[in-house]
C-alpha cells in the first residue's frame, strides 16, 4: 500500500464540484456556487499557506518476501518503510522482521529490525539503529502490531508499536516544517500481570563511514556538551549534562575529503536513570537506562550528512538547548487528535443540521455514525491507546469533505 496526503493532493475545486454533484436540484447548484465562492477561496488560501511549510510524508507500504541474509534460508521477512521530508531534511524508516511460524510471536533479522537507511546507510544504521530492552529481552524484535503514519502537512509522523510479552512498546517519530531532526517519543505500557522492572534503550551508529567494512582505520568519538572522548573508552554519562551527544570520526570528515558527515542525538534527562556510550573502533553504541516508572522517554536524531564536523559541532553548540526545550514541549498526538473538542464538534454539528434544513437529512447518518466513532475512539486514546488515537486522526481527516458538504448547505440555506 502507498500512501500520501491525499488532500493535500486534491484540487481545491473537487470539493465544490462534490457539492455541486450531490445537490440535485438545478436552481440549487446556481444559489450553491455563488454561496460558496468566497468559502472556497478561504480554504484554498489556508491550504497554500500550510504547504509553504509542510512535511512530506510517504508510507513505502509492507511487504513479505523471501529473506536474503535476515533470517534462515527459506523464511519471509516483512519490510515495511516510510520516509519524512521536512524541506531541509528527509528521514527514512525501516522495519524488517522474519515473519516464518517457527518463530513465534519473535521477529528475527540479522542486523536488527527498525533501521534508518536515508540519508544515509551509515550514522543511525540503517539495519538497526534502535534496541527497546524490557526486563532484559528487546522489545523491537518481537511482534510489531502498528505501523503507520499518524500525521503528514503541518507536521510529519509515524508510529510503531511493538507486543512484548511484559509490555506494549509505542515509538512515534515526528519531523517538522523546515526540521534537520526527528523527534522521538518512547512509551511502555505493562501487560497485566506482568511489570516492568527495567527499560533500557540501546542506539548504534557508525558514524560518518563503515570503516573496518570497508577496511579502513577510523578516529571514534562522542562529544558531549560536558565532555569529548575517543575510541575505544566508554563515556558514562551525566544525565542532567549530557543532553546532546555528538557522534563523528576525526579522520572521516567531511572537510578532510572523507566520509559523509558526523550524526547526533538529543536525551531528554527526565527519564534516564543512567547511560554510557560505547566508543568502538567500528560501531558506537550509546545505553540508556530508563526510570521504568517513567512510562515514557523523549529523545531526537540527526543525521548531519554533507556537513563536517565542525559545522556539525557548532550546529550543537549554538541550537542543542533549543532543541531540548522544543522536544520537552511538543504534543506528539496527531494534528486532529490534539485540536479535537468533542463537545464543541458536537454542538457545532447540531448547529450546521438544522442550518442545512432538509439538505442535511441525505448527511444525517454519516454525521450521527461520525460522532458516535469520535466518542468511542476519543474514550480509548484517553486510556493511552495509540491505535486508537490514529483511528480517530484517520476519522477526523477522512471526515473532512463530508462537514464541508454539510457547511455549504448551511450557507446555502442561510435566510
Amino acid at each position: 500500500m502507498r500512501r500520501e496526503d491525499s488532500a493535500r493532493r486534491r484540487p481545491c475545486s473537487s470539493k465544490l464540484d462534490a457539492v455541486v454533484r450531490f445537490a440535485g436540484r438545478p436552481q440549487t447548484k446556481q444559489r450553491l456556487c455563488a454561496a460558496l465562492v468566497l468559502v472556497l477561496a478561504m480554504a484554498c488560501a489556508a491550504r497554500a499557506q500550510e504547504s509553504a511549510g509542510s512535511v512530506s510524508v510517504y508510507d513505502h507500504g509492507s511487504q513479505i518476501a523471501p529473506v536474503t541474509f535476515e533470517c534462515t534460508p527459506g523464511h519471509k521477512a516483512e519490510t515495511h518503510l516510510i520516509t519524512l521530508d521536512s524541506g531541509a531534511a528527509r528521514y527514512t524508516f525501516r522495519y524488517s522482521g522474519c515473519v516464518d511460524p517457527s518463530h513465534g510471536d519473535l521477529r528475527p533479522s540479522s542486523e536488527g529490525n527498525f533501521g534508518m537507511p536515508d540519508p544515509m546507510p551509515a550514522n543511525w544504521y540503517w539495519g538497526g539503529f534502535l534496541q527497546v530492552f524490557v526486563n532484559g529481552t528487546d522489545a523491537i524484535k518481537y511482534r510489531q502490531t502498528d505501523m503507520r503514519v499518524i500525521e503528514s502537512g503541518a507536521r510529519g509522523g509515524l508510529q510503531a508499536i511493538w507486543a512484548h510479552p511484559d509490555a506494549d512498546v509505542g515509538l512515534r517519530l515526528l519531523l517538522l516544517p523546515g526540521a534537520n531532526h526527528v523527534l522521538a517519543y518512547l512509551t511502555w505500557k505493562p501487560r497485566p500481570p506482568a511489570t516492568v522492572n527495567s527499560i533500557a534503550v540501546h542506539l548504534r551508529c557508525y558514524p560518518s563511514f563503515f570503516t573496518a567494512a570497508r577496511g579502513r582505520q577510523g578516529e571514534r568519538h562522542c562529544k558531549t556538551p560536558r565532555i569529548d572522548k575517543g575510541e575505544p573508552e566508554t563515556l558514562e554519562l551525566v544525565p542532567s549534562e549530557d543532553t546532546w551527544l555528538l557522534f563523528y570520526d576525526a579522520i572521516f570528515d567531511k572537510a578532510k575529503g572523507e566520509g559523509e558527515g558526523p550524526c547526533a542525538a538529543l536525551v531528554v534527562p527526565d527519564a534516564v536513570q543512567s547511560g554510557k556510550v560505547i566508543i568502538g573502533d567500528y560501531a558506537v553504541i550509546t545505553q540508556i537506562a530508563l526510570k521504568p516508572e517513567a512510562g515514557a522517554a523523549r529523545l531526537a536524531f540527526y543525521d548531519f550528512a554533507g556537513l563536517t564536523n565542525a559545522q556539525a559541532e557548532e550546529y550543537m553548540k549554538t541550537h542543542g538547548a533549543e532543541d531540548l526545550r522544543q522536544l520537552v514541549e511538543t504534543d506528539f498526538r496527531p494534528e486532529p487528535v490534539r485540536l479535537l473538542q468533542l463537545d464543541r464538534l458536537k454542538a457545532d454539528v447540531g448547529e450546521l443540521l438544522t442550518q442545512a434544513a432538509e439538505d442535511a437529512a441525505p448527511l444525517r447518518p454519516k454525521v450521527d455514525d461520525l460522532l458516535a466513532r469520535a466518542a468511542a475512539l476519543g474514550a480509548q486514546a484517553d486510556s493511552g491507546d495509540w491505535k486508537a488515537e490514529a483511528d480517530l486522526a484517520t476519522l477526523l481527516q477522512d471526515s473532512v469533505d463530508l462537514l464541508w458538504k454539510l457547511r455549504a448547505f448551511a450557507v446555502l440555506n442561510a435566510p
